[in-house]
């Protein structure tokens, strides 16, 4: 089924939350709609995903749910989005849609389903129902495997063969009257899917692009704007402060992170619980301004993270695929987006490029990393200051 073994792959899920709900009352959706979706599902192929993208009136979302796991040389994806109504297909409740992406040497393993509130056998059932003539296999006893290909069933406790796979498994959750339902397929088997430019290898797509989530913004929304490195990560960010809790803040001054003389002054906040964000545990922001004869040359900001700086920095390539695919690597854990002259610069300034930058490095706190974005006062646009923290994270 997967890289990593099924009892991993449970633990992956309860790890990430979104089975650990309640059961949320009935959802009214079009019929026709939803047996459409379900059934392109069970076949396992690409066009499943254009017509859960255009159904998602018929899937209400709730929230969106990101955990990931990188033990080289394999990395693993989890996302999950609960719907605030299940959705009923022949008498069986789904609560939640689910999708996983493991990387390894040998290429992806992808899996996408649905969480479904009844005992494996039941769902069983009403699947074998709706496919004249499939008959699914058992698999240790931990659940069922229907092949869509011509080839034995597999264990789902072991290593994937480096072979072609396409197949529905149905295995018991994390009780015994809740149920994943799940494709998985080899990289080979998707070749519809967009291809990762930064990586040449088939990916999935995005839950964002399949649901619709109420107006509302969280932490994950502001590390996202985050990757971005521009001045829009401000308002994302005071718009999420309710998801970062009690924090305290206090004055800043460092060295300037690139190195350049000046003096450098800002804030840094302590959060009073690790926020988890894309499989980061963040502990902290931090913002900096560096200023030069009392003008403003270059702003810094970013969080500080209670991980490896080798996870940070894999993250950001990760997240950040589509704006780092066309960076340049300037050292591990650096990347630089965007370097050109220096509008209206003079004298010493005008020998130096205006940039915009990431950077991953070891706080000088003890087991923390500092994932940075850097850009020069000539690349924030109208913006001349940071705002206060307290705007961005005060309650």
């Amino acid at each position: 089924m997967c890289a990593v073994g099924f009892g991993n792959f449970i633990r992956v899920l309860m790890a990430l939350g979104a089975l650990a709900t309640a059961t949320p009352a009935t959802a009214e959706p079009g019929r026709s709609n939803v047996e459409t979706v379900f059934d392109a599902f069970l076949a396992c192929r690409v066009d499943f995903f254009d017509l859960l993208a255009r159904a998602q009136a018929d899937f209400p979302a709730r929230e969106f749910r990101v955990k990931e796991n990188y033990v080289g040389p394999v990395w693993q994806e989890l996302r999950g989005v609960p719907f605030s109504a299940v959705v009923n297909i022949d008498d069986v409740p789904l609560s939640a849609y689910m999708q996983r992406h493991v990387e390894t040497v040998s290429g992806p393993v992808l899996n996408w389903g649905f969480v479904a509130n009844r005992k494996p056998a039941e769902v069983v059932k009403m699947i074998e129902a709706r496919l004249s003539g499939a008959r699914f296999a058992s698999m240790d006893a931990r659940g069922f495997e229907l092949s869509l290909d011509p080839r034995p069933a597999r264990s789902i406790s072991t290593m994937p063969p480096a072979e072609s796979f396409r197949s529905l498994l149905v295995f018991e959750g994390d009780r015994p009257d809740r149920t994943f339902i799940f494709c998985s397929a080899s990289g080979d088997n998707m070749s519809e899917l967009k291809t990762d430019e930064r990586t040449g290898r088939k990916r999935l797509p995005p839950t964002a692009s399949l649901f619709v989530l109420p107006k509302t913004v969280n932490e994950e929304d502001a590390f996202e704007a985050f990757s971005r490195c521009d001045p829009t990560f401000f308002t994302t960010l005071a718009q999420a402060k309710a998801r970062f809790g009690r924090v305290t803040i206090e004055p800043l001054f460092v060295a300037a992170p690139d190195g350049q003389v000046g003096e450098v002054s800002g804030s840094t906040v302590t959060f009073a619980e690790p926020v988890r964000a894309y499989g980061l545990d963040l502990t902290g922001y931090t913002q900096m301004m560096h200023k030069k004869d009392g003008k403003p040359v270059a702003f810094w900001w970013g969080f500080r993270a209670r991980d490896d700086a080798r996870l940070a920095a894999h993250w950001l390539s990760e997240r950040a695929a589509e704006t780092l695919g066309k960076a340049e690597r300037t050292g591990w854990g650096e990347w630089a987006l965007e370097t050109r002259p220096r509008a209206h610069a003079v004298g010493e300034a005008a020998e130096e490029l205006a940039y915009r930058v990431f950077k991953v490095e070891p706080s000088h706190l003890p087991l923390l990393t500092n994932v940075l974005c850097g850009a020069t006062a000539d690349m924030m646009g109208d913006m001349t200051v940071f705002p206060e923290p307290g705007s961005l994270f005060k309650q």
